[in-house]
């Protein structure tokens, strides 16, 4: 006598049986590269009632084995439903576009036809990509000029060009105390501006002298 083997349903598979799911992969077979808002509703209510885990497999181990398809993509026709509703699915069975692109179009899409400032256009691809191209445009109008991009800092200089920069510094400044010396001589500089003038000096002086000292540098 043939044995006959029976399958044993989980007790907490929910409203959407084991049975049912298996008895739908092969009309989710067909759904690949398309899907209807029913078969996408049916996916999700999958996915939420956890069917997956009633038999044993996780969701990225059910999609391809029941549903013929990779959990990603399946995540995909769920997210679509709820982003767009059910007319997505019925929009683009016809009309090969990008979510993107029917993100823009979807306002102008009325009774299955396209209806842009009065005038009522078919929904086929052409159609669909004018009227995307055109809502990008007056998006791009309305948008505020771009603010120039900040200037790119000045990389720091390195140990050696900071000290020839210093040197140059300090060179231009002796230049200007030899121009004030000359004044002096030729009797341009009054004594107010000779007694500041002094100062300065031996202030400088003694701070060159500490940092030679701290440098082990005798001047």
């Amino acid at each position: 006598m043939k044995k006959v083997t029976t399958r044993r349903v989980p007790a907490d598979g929910g409203s959407f049986e084991s049975g049912k799911v298996l008895g739908q992969s092969v009309a989710f077979g067909t759904i690949a590269g398309r899907c209807s808002a029913a078969q996408a509703a049916a996916i999700r209510q999958a996915r939420n009632e956890k069917i997956h885990a009633s038999l044993g497999l996780k969701w990225r181990e059910f999609c391809p084995r029941h549903l013929k398809m990779s959990g990603a993509q399946a995540d995909v026709f769920i997210s679509l439903l709820e982003e767009f509703g059910p007319d997505y699915f019925e929009h683009t069975q016809s009309v090969r576009i990008s979510a993107g692109t029917y993100r823009l179009v979807a306002p102008f899409i009325k009774d299955k036809m396209l209806q842009v400032e009065g005038e009522v256009l078919e929904l086929n691809s052409a159609n669909v990509q004018k009227v995307a191209q055109s809502v990008r445009d007056s998006r791009k109008a309305l948008m505020p000029p771009a603010e120039p991009a900040p200037p790119e800092p000045a990389a720091a200089p390195t140990p050696a060009e900071g000290l020839a920069a210093l040197s140059r510094h300090a060179i231009d400044i002796a230049a200007e105390f030899r121009e004030v010396a000359k004044a002096r001589r030729h009797g341009q500089v009054s004594l107010i501006w000779e007694s500041q003038l002094r100062g300065t000096l031996v202030s400088l002086c003694c701070d060159l002298e500490r940092v030679g000292l701290e440098m082990g540098v005798v001047l």
